[in-house]
């Protein structure tokens, strides 16, 4: 019988040329775009061709699209677009060999920043990268050097932490350098709920399990991971540079300077937002992207920010009409945005799905409450989750800074052949 696979395809730099491929149209899905709306699954004619995978659209039977485009024209973020040649996803990402290192000699990268957004392949590359760089050490000669680490890790996420843990294991001179405070990542992961269908092997503590899947849960375990292992993290100090040097590197953070043999960029790829600086910012409720707006449901939520990105937030989040939304900016209209967008916006604001306030800035944010200054006055709204989207410090500049190499990744399809026994 046949039966349609998904693969990862080689991974060739941007803007370089390929053989033009062949066939009938289908989407392609830009998975950096996809917000998980549901837009495109509702409006395909043809019933389960798109269904929802973590939180992205994937296309799952390729074989049933006929190139209808409907889901590209409903689409918020325009992360669809159709094409030929069997592609179902694509994504810029950096340069990673097989043993998570990338063109730069001695740079490695770990976790989502590689393009991977799961918590447990995080996890995994983080020790598999130290396993690695543990072997190129084995050979290097020895030094009395006391400046000199083994490994500079940046980021202390799910990727970060393991890996931490991993060089604490092997009794490796590290350092840990997190921008915010420590487990921040979890803190500010936007899913409400997580895929823990099996435990994740954690070095030096054991099996993770988290049994009812909340962001909550996970961040208590990952504080008893740190207090138990005794792995030391540097937190609120963020890197700012990381140049190669005759021992190694020399990595520059706002506080100071260090040197190591090597280093494993484990930063994710969400980049750094830019935060409101108000009272309540460091709630678990507010995050800086949201990644499934289906999980949210019967919500009053508050959207901040004028780009589209923030737009398309707010109607992704009130599409379904099960939220109370709210999208607050400071400037007088959405000047920044795509027409597309603003047209939707002015829909949605007809039809009572979403309220706007413009000239309007956070105040304070409570565990059940916002507070915002509007037309002169203050104004309170209940509220269960803020969205804070004014824009980020994107890791690709950082990247491209250290000398990492960005190339394009594609998701493919294709077909195989199996004996009818083996199917059944």
């Amino acid at each position: 019988m046949a039966m349609w696979a998904v693969h990862q395809a080689e991974h060739r730099p941007a803007g370089e040329s390929r053989v033009p491929p062949t066939g009938k149209p289908q989407p392609i899905i830009n998975a950096s775009l996809c917000i998980g709306c549901t837009s495109c699954v509702h409006a395909c004619p043809e019933t389960g061709t798109l269904e929802m995978e973590q939180g992205k659209a994937i296309l799952a039977h390729p074989e049933r699209c006929v190139g209808h485009a409907k889901c590209v024209e409903v689409c918020p973020t325009q992360a669809l677009t159709l094409a030929i040649g069997g592609v179902l996803q694509t994504f810029r990402a950096p340069y990673v060999q097989d043993n998570f290192e990338t063109n730069l000699e001695g740079v490695f990268i770990v976790g989502e920043l590689s393009g991977m957004g799961l918590i447990k392949t995080a996890i995994n590359e983080g020790k598999l990268g130290v396993d690695h760089l543990r072997q190129r050490l084995s050979q290097e000669q020895a030094t009395s050097d006391s400046d000199l680490y083994d490994v500079v890790i940046v980021g202390a996420g799910p990727a970060g932490l393991s890996a931490s843990l991993t060089a604490l294991q092997y009794g490796l001179r590290y350092l840990t350098l997190e921008q915010g405070e420590i487990a921040s990542t979890i803190r500010q992961y936007p899913r409400q709920k997580f895929l823990m269908a099996e435990p994740i092997e954690i070095p030096l503590y054991g099996n993770l399990y988290v049994g009812d899947g909340t962001k909550e849960s996970l961040l208590a375990i990952w504080e008893t991971i740190i207090s138990n292992t005794g792995v030391q993290i540097r937190a609120n100090e963020k890197v700012e540079s990381v140049r190669r040097n005759s021992a190694g590197f020399h990595v520059t953070t706002e506080r100071g300077d260090y040197r190591a043999l090597f280093v494993v960029l484990a930063t994710g790829k969400r980049g750094t937002p830019r935060k409101l600086g108000v009272p309540g910012e460091d709630l678990p409720k507010v995050s800086y992207k949201l990644v499934e707006a289906d999980t949210f449901a019967d919500q009053d939520i508050l959207v901040v920010g004028g780009g589209d990105s923030a737009i398309e937030a707010a109607l992704a989040l009130s599409r379904s009409g099960k939220n109370r939304v709210t999208l607050s900016y400071r400037g007088e209209g959405f000047h920044r945005a795509r027409e597309r967008n603003r047209e939707y916006l002015e829909k949605a604001n007809r039809d009572s799905h979403l309220q706007i306030l413009l000239q309007s800035s956070v105040q304070t944010i409570g565990h059940d409450h916002v507070e915002l200054s509007h037309a002169g006055r203050t104004i309170t709204l209940l509220n269960d989750f803020v969205f804070i989207l004014i824009g980020v410090e994107p890791p690709e500049e950082f990247l491209k800074k250290v000398g990492v190499q960005m190339v394009e990744k594609t998701i493919t399809a294709r077909e195989e052949t199996y004996p009818a026994q083996a199917a059944q």
